[in-house]
């Protein structure tokens, strides 16, 4: 087997996981505690809507990595901790994960 064919092999068994502190959207809250859906000060030049569709990115790249059982609970915290103080964002977010996945079921 050649070394690119035996590393690409090497790849597919090795199990990736995208760790939840890694998300742009978790951190610490204001109040010290942990949250899950922790937004940062919006400029007054950004678009919240284009804020609320790369965190939705970065939660379906969650996905991909960590599979639905982990995405399904993520969401559920996310959701536990809406809304943020901006609904824009949490619009855009919610509306854009919802037509992927409405995309993902329909190509099935």
């Amino acid at each position: 087997m050649s070394k690119p064919a035996q590393q690409n092999a090497n790849y597919q068994h090795t199990a990736h996981r995208l760790p939840v502190t890694k998300l742009p959207f978790v951190g610490e809250r204001a109040d010290g505690r942990f949250g899950y859906w922790v937004l940062a000060d919006l400029g007054d030049d950004q678009d919240p809507r284009i804020a609320g569709r790369t965190f939705a990115a970065w939660y379906l790249l969650y996905a991909e990595y960590n599979g639905p059982m982990a995405a399904e609970d993520l969401m559920d915290r996310i959701e536990r901790e809406m809304p943020s103080r901006y609904p824009a964002v949490d619009r855009a977010f919610l509306a854009e994960v919802m037509s992927r996945r409405s995309q993902n079921s329909s190509a099935a």
